[in-house]
């Protein structure tokens, strides 16, 4: 790859989606004009102790993508080889499934999926990691090295779109505009699961910003029964079951 030449036409597409729903696909799709990249994934840790905020899309295998963030979100996280990453500037980490040593990890989070290797792009960002996950699913087999020269090329450029990523969407959800942060939220709930209906997403978010379902009903002009009925069908495609369940998964 010729990062001059490729680089800023590849990614104009992520570059204008920074901040949205559209932000991981983007950036997906610019990777695999570079390089073949199965799946990505895009997290932010606080600190060591609380699940990431996470962020995902899927170029190809994604069947068990969701069943796969709830049961790391859900506690596996604190086995993921990331945190352990105490550098003070941008480093390119590689992972085969192989190398993880905690077997209900390594069988939840990537047997199950059929991914067989992780390239990170890790970045510290004010006392906070920044991390871009690259996977390869077995199909595809492992990642050559002239593709993870690639990756080191551009590892830069790549944690600083996270970074501007994740600080733009933090910014929106301190907002005290209610739209911002409806459509903060909407953007991590849709990078969430891609299934959800822009009605689904409208429901949910609201309900995160703490709104009841008859105050959702009046803002979105909708009966009741079509709020809890929407609410009821995204609860079901996120596996969550109460609002304190889909906090968790939301914000971490």
């Amino acid at each position: 790859m010729e990062p001059g030449a490729q680089t800023p036409d590849a990614f104009a597409p992520a570059v204008a989606a920074l901040g949205t729903a559209a932000f991981a696909a983007e950036l997906l799709a610019a990777l695999n004009r570079i390089l073949p990249v199965d799946h990505l994934s895009l997290m932010r840790f606080e600190d060591r102790a609380r699940p990431p905020v996470l962020e995902s899309a899927v170029w190809r295998g994604g069947e068990h993508v969701a069943e796969v963030q709830r049961a790391y979100l859900g506690g596996l996280y604190r086995h993921d080889p990331n945190l352990r990453f105490s550098g003070t500037t941008t480093a390119v980490l590689r992972l085969h499934r192989d190398d993880l040593s905690n077997a209900a990890y390594r069988k939840a989070c990537y047997e199950r999926a059929g991914l067989i290797e992780r390239v990170t792009v890790a970045a510290p960002d004010a006392g906070r990691l920044v991390v871009l996950n690259l996977y390869r699913r077995e199909p595809g087999g492992t990642f050559a090295q002239d593709e993870i020269e690639s990756i080191e090329r551009i590892a830069r450029f790549l944690a600083a779109l996270a970074v501007q990523h994740v600080g733009m969407l933090g910014a929106l959800l301190r907002s005290r505009d209610r739209a911002d942060r409806v459509a903060a939220l909407g953007a991590r709930l849709h990078a969430l699961d891609g299934r959800l209906t822009r009605r689904e997403l409208d429901v949910l978010a609201r309900a995160l910003i703490g709104m009841t379902s008859e105050g959702i009903a009046l803002d979105l002009r909708v009966s009741l029964n079509t709020v809890l009925t929407y609410r009821k069908r995204a609860y079901g495609r996120l596996g969550v079951t109460s609002q304190a369940e889909l906090f968790a998964l939301c914000l971490g």
